[in-house]
């Protein structure tokens, strides 16, 4: 035991010895406190009880800090003036208040960004990534976390009024709920509120990622049914279905309509070249395989002629995550819809989507150009109302030929697939970005919001000094005592240190990237709204 141990003792068998004696003298009834004198008694008790002050009273200053102190405190004065069970209401009631103060003071922001960064993982065609690309800013998303009570969502909606006011660009706004522990029921009437606030302001929002209490709870203070999604598709997370959502929204309310350039086809390809609204069946599939291809049709051709044009049902599996495939599957263009799926290690849920490819695509290019594993799962895609996708399957044997027989159509299949690569890359590095922020080292951003949320600061009277934060600002405060010089800190090593608000976030991000207009974030960003209204 500990006594046995600071008593000196190296063996449990002086302290099994002494429990058993102590275990005998009670069960045997005998009055030991008669035998043993009284000043020897008292002083085991005066022992303890000092003992007992000093651990709690001054060794545990650096463990419960000055607030836990004086709660000790005052729980050891009240005990000795007032007794024990008023001195234990006091601890109760000082524990109560102190963890409802730091809940108030608990940051929710996780991240913040806007469509200039992330976008759904579905492929879409190269004048609708175009008008995406020209309305980019209309889209942002937030992710929170933590426990959303009062305090926290009173200054997080506070925030969000601000922004939209500054960046009235903003047409479609996502919350995303994957992070949060917790809500009660005055968050979920603020975020109501501020459903309202947006939706006065024109600006569609959604909620992802929502718990079955949380639902109800927002659908019991008016949100509407259709803006939340609390759940997942057989391949999609909710996030992506809402930013899916959003994107068609856009395309489809977008006011000024892109002039068709020639050349700019779904797949990039100049449409002189070959014409198939003239052509159907097998003729058909051939057209858009070669221009997916970037080949001649006569290729196309003798590359079908080595595989087999096979119509998949939905949600079957073409290629399995690690494993070597021997077949080469290729998407008709418009004619099919296939799934990529990365699986993470998360222990609920589908496995993270990728892409979703209905432009063409090659399933298990790794394995049979690069000899490789199998790096995601590719399927068909589920959706209820698709009739399943055409896909052509060529044998390994048969392309790795093509570097003899045709190395320009090999050249097409290795091109194409280290682009697929690199979107594969792109999702991935999207999801991490969005799973970096939040925690002491502070959201996370994208340069527009970034830039936005920094020109607040020369906003008067905006009150963001402390906008969800959980500390005050850090000082450089002089250690050498009244007649010390202050030093000039050195530039590194930076000691990790705890932002202050959601601008000094901001800040910090855009400060440890190279801004690429010499003007400060704030005139950046009114140039930019200053150009769009132009």
């Amino acid at each position: 035991t500990t006594f046995n141990q600071e008593a000196g003792s190296r063996c449990v068998r002086g302290a099994l010895l002494t429990g058993f004696l102590e275990l005998g003298l009670w069960l045997s009834g005998i009055p030991a406190m008669n035998f043993f004198p009284r000043f020897l008694l008292a002083g085991i008790l005066m022992n303890l009880g000092l003992v007992m002050l000093l651990e709690w009273m001054w060794n545990a200053r650096r463990k419960v800090g000055r607030l836990g102190l004086l709660v000790i405190y005052a729980q050891v004065i009240s005990a000795a003036v007032y007794g024990l069970l008023p001195s234990v209401l006091i601890g109760v009631a000082a524990a109560c208040a102190t963890a409802q103060a730091q809940l108030m003071t608990l940051h929710v922001l996780k991240f913040h960004v806007s469509g200039a960064s992330i976008s759904s993982y579905v492929r879409r065609s190269d004048a609708d990534r175009a008008k995406l690309s020209m309305h980019k800013d209309q889209i942002e998303c937030i992710g929170l976390e933590g426990i959303l009570a009062e305090g926290p969502m009173l200054k997080f909606a506070n925030y969000v009024r601000r922004y939209i006011k500054k960046n009235s660009a903003v047409k479609f706004m996502i919350f995303d709920f994957r992070c949060v522990q917790g809500t009660n029921a005055t968050a979920c009437a603020l975020l109501s509120k501020l459903d309202r606030t947006l939706e006065d302001g024109d600006i569609f929002t959604l909620y992802t990622n929502c718990e079955a209490p949380t639902v109800q709870m927002l659908l019991s203070f008016g949100v509407a049914q259709s803006k939340i999604y609390d759940y997942d598709s057989a391949c999609s997370s909710s996030f992506q279905l809402a930013l899916r959502e959003c994107e068609d929204r856009l395309l489809a309310s977008a006011a000024e309509p892109l002039l068709y350039q020639k050349g700019m086809s779904p797949v990039g390809i100049d449409e002189d070249a070959m014409s198939p609204t003239s052509l159907s069946g097998e003729a058909l599939r051939l057209a858009k395989l070669a221009r997916y291809l970037r080949c001649r049709q006569d290729q196309a051709e003798a590359l079908a002629k080595k595989g087999t044009f096979e119509r998949r049902a939905p949600g079957t599996v073409l290629v399995l995550q690690g494993t070597r495939s021997s077949m080469l599957h290729i998407g008709v263009p418009e004619d099919s819809e296939v799934v990529e799926m990365v699986d993470v290690g998360q222990s609920y849920g589908a496995p993270h989507q990728v892409s979703a490819e209905g432009f063409g695509v090659l399933c298990g290019a790794e394995c049979v150009l690069f000899d490789e594993h199998a790096r995601a799962t590719w399927s068909v895609s589920p959706a209820p109302c698709s009739e399943g996708s055409m896909l052509l399957s060529v044998g390994r044997a048969e392309v790795r030929a093509l570097a003899v027989e045709d190395p320009e159509l090999y050249m097409c299949l290795v091109t194409l697939a280290a682009k697929q690569l690199l979107r594969r890359g792109d999702a991935l590095s999207q999801a991490v970005e969005l799973n970096k922020g939040g925690g002491w080292r502070g959201a996370a951003f994208d340069r527009h919001t970034a830039e936005v949320c920094v020109s607040l600061l020369e906003d008067e009277g905006s009150g963001l000094q402390r906008l969800a934060s959980p500390t005050q600002e850090r000082k450089n405060v002089s250690r050498g005592g009244k007649n010390a010089v202050p030093s000039v800190p050195a530039p590194a090593p930076k000691r990790l240190a705890r932002r202050d608000s959601i601008t000094d976030w901001a800040t910090g991000w855009l400060s440890q990237r190279e801004t690429p207009m010499s003007t400060s974030p704030s005139q950046a960003f009114d140039r930019k709204m200053s150009f769009s209204v132009l």
